[in-house]
């Protein structure tokens, strides 16, 4: 899916237009940084495929804020917003294609194009939504409750992923999790 698409997907329109801002396709290989820690972010990405992974350095251990999947964006949104250095890296779980979109550029047609801040409102609304179930979910789940939801929303992933990463996600030490993993 192209950011086009899910524009057609999300926002109710007949009629097809233009985007009102410029894209360009990246392709990003596993463990390519997107946006590192202390830089300014500058850029919207929007996942065609392949996973992103949020993460920030806490007492000097890297913890997982988030995994990003297709159809979906991301960006350091405090750094954009704020014009201040990234305290988050953006990394390639698995190699991705991705769209990318200035912020400068989508910040100037938020003035004049009405599908352009739908769009934005559609993706602020998606974004506050997944951040205040981790939130709920961190604040009344055990670590094993979490990881039953994460189960849920995405056995493959959990499946496939290292106990390491799913460990940071969680919040909990690799032997934690492999109890919790046990039959």
């Amino acid at each position: 899916m192209t950011i086009k698409d899910y524009i057609f997907h999300h926002i109710e329109t007949d009629i097809k237009v233009e985007l009102p801002f410029s894209t360009k396709l990246k392709m990003a290989k596993k463990q390519d940084i997107l946006t590192d820690y202390g830089q300014h972010e500058k850029f919207i990405y929007f996942i065609r495929s392949g996973i992103v992974i949020t993460s920030l350095i806490y007492r000097e251990e890297e913890r997982i804020l988030d995994f990003h999947f297709p159809e979906s964006f991301c960006a350091s949104y405090s750094a954009l917003l704020t014009s201040s250095l990234s305290d988050i890296r953006l990394t390639c779980y698995q190699d991705c294609a991705l769209e990318v979109v200035s912020y400068e550029e989508l910040k100037s047609c938020y003035e004049t194009s009405l599908l352009a801040n739908q769009l934005g409102r559609i993706a602020t609304e998606q974004l506050f939504i997944s951040r205040v179930q981790r939130e709920k979910e961190l604040l009344t789940m055990t670590a094993e409750e979490r990881y039953q939801s994460m189960l849920k929303k995405n056995p493959t992933l959990v499946q496939k992923m290292p106990i390491k990463e799913l460990s940071k996600y969680l919040g909990i030490r690799p032997e934690s999790l492999s109890r919790i993993r046990r039959p």
